[in-house]
């Protein structure tokens, strides 16, 4: 397929409109708080969202049918949450999509709605629906970029790891010898998150630093720039370099104050250092915030690692709650869920069903581990190999995939093997969990002590009523975690 060849001054109007649709619409407001600058105090970044949102509700509801302005109003939506982390504004933005595709959905008009939508399926983890957008907005308007790294988010989702590279390197800038920071940023925040799979840690957080950069340089909204700053310190963190992390969740921090997703990682960030009570702190914030089911899991590992299984399983019955609360919740939270009930062996049999659900949905390496981890606990070893095998296709440098293929092969009493693979999830990330990192050691130990009968001793979780015999393993586990990735990081909730 040729490069696209679309005239570069239109092709980054349209690009710079795009990227900035959630900064277009803050409306007059936002104007006057920017050009106020430091002598104005600007509002909370909450009542900056809504009054957004107020500004394009107004302008639909003196013309219902006028797309653009339809197509505001859901990016206000979309913004806000992303800044919140409620799902439901998702839905809104979709709601509002759909209306502006009724007014016009045939002509090159509709290819920013087909292109929001396509970002709104990311988020409720609507991956087919999500491509099939992207593929829409191309096909009205093929030489414009601003589709394909969408398009290529959809197929990284989905586990089609060649087309998503495909799109990705559409991304190119033009051959006119000027600077494009808008194409150069689509790029490099994109594609890290596959130079992660590939184990490219390297290169995906180059690529997550020069975004950054490049963020600011386009003034993007404070959220985008946040969350950049975030998702490059969790790579930082499953890298195992605890010093970047908190560097970067810390400016993530100060892009956007109380930004629940850098509260999680700092949350994350302290548990590791064996600060347990900023670490619960942390997470207590985050949660009060937006209660997602990451957050609550997290939390209640941290409270077991403290001693206090009575407020552990008040976050794991929250867990619980809120998947399955909603639809909407059951489809984005079904893989967190899985992985959620096989840490704690609860509802096991609920847990491969899940599992085996996504799988149907998508192929990536993180819903073959989630199968493989769910396999494993529900006494079917040799299955479990077979899907964690697909998991590590690609050289995903995930401690918790090394952990849990450490197990299987333990499971299996492949010793050699299980060695191999909890030396490689301690030498990624020495602390990569408040309580897996601990048993992955005690394991490792246990394998590498001489011994003529193996200690065979079952792995318990916490549980109230635990479904049926535990796994065996070589120690006695003090609880289970969660391994909950969401996309490619295991702290990272839908966006």
């Amino acid at each position: 397929m040729s490069q696209p060849t679309a005239n570069p001054h239109r092709r980054l109007l349209f690009l710079a409109a795009l990227l900035l649709s959630a900064s277009a619409a803050s409306g007059p407001c936002q104007s006057a708080v920017d050009a106020a600058g430091s002598a104005a105090t600007p509002p909370p970044r909450s009542d900056q969202a809504d009054q957004r949102i107020r500004f394009w509700q107004a302008q639909v509801a003196r013309d219902p049918e006028y797309w653009t302005n339809l197509n505001a109003l859901a990016a206000a939506y979309a913004q806000k949450a992303r800044e919140t982390g409620d799902i439901s504004y998702f839905e809104l933005a979709e709601t509002t999509l759909r209306k502006s595709l009724a007014a016009e959905s045939t002509h090159v008009e509709a290819a920013p709605a087909y292109t929001q939508l396509a970002t709104v399926h990311l988020a409720e983890h609507r991956f087919r629906e999500a491509a099939e957008d992207a593929a829409k907005a191309i096909a009205l308007q093929p030489r414009e970029l601003m589709p394909y790294p969408y398009a290529g988010d959809a197929q990284l989702e989905l586990g089609n790891y060649a087309e998503s590279q495909a799109f990705y390197d559409r991304l190119a800038d033009p051959d006119d010898g000027k600077p494009h920071p808008g194409i150069e940023f689509l790029a490099a925040s994109h594609g890290a998150g596959l130079d992660w799979i590939k184990g490219n840690i390297a290169r995906a957080n180059d690529d997550l630093e020069r975004s950054v950069g490049l963020a600011n340089q386009l003034h993007m909204p404070s959220e985008n720039i946040a969350w950049t700053q975030f998702m490059l310190g969790e790579q930082y963190f499953q890298a195992g370099d605890l010093v970047h992390a908190e560097t970067w969740e810390a400016a993530s921090l100060k892009s956007f104050p109380r930004y629940h997703r850098a509260l999680a990682a700092m949350g994350q960030i302290r548990a590791a250092q064996g600060r347990l009570p900023e670490a619960i702190d942390f997470y207590k914030q985050a949660i009060a915030i937006i209660p997602l089911p990451l957050y609550a899991g997290a939390l209640g590992d941290v409270y077991i690692a403290a001693g206090d299984r009575a407020n552990a399983e008040k976050q794991f019955a929250l867990v619980e709650f809120i998947g399955k609360l909603s639809a909407i919740n059951q489809q984005v939270y079904n893989r967190e869920l899985a992985t959620f009930y096989a840490d704690h062996d609860r509802n096991l049999p609920e847990a491969l069903r899940l599992a085996r659900k996504e799988l149907e949905v998508r192929h990536d390496v993180y819903t073959s581990d989630a199968l493989a981890w769910t396999m494993l606990k529900n006494h079917q070893p040799a299955q479990a190999k077979e899907e964690m095998t697909r998991a590590l296709r690609l050289g995903t440098r995930d401690a918790l995939l090394e952990f849990h293929a450490g197990l299987i092969d333990q499971a299996l009493g492949d010793r050699a093997g299980a060695a191999r693979h909890l030396e490689q999830a301690l030498a990624i990330n020495l602390h990569f969990h408040v309580l897996f990192a601990a048993q992955a050691r005690m394991a490792l130990a246990a394998l590498e002590a001489p011994s003529k009968t193996p200690d065979t001793t079952p792995v318990t979780t916490p549980s109230k009523t635990p479904d049926k015999t535990p796994v065996t393993a070589p120690i006695q586990a003090q609880a289970a975690g969660t391994n909950v990735a969401s996309t490619r990081t295991p702290n990272a909730p839908p966006r």
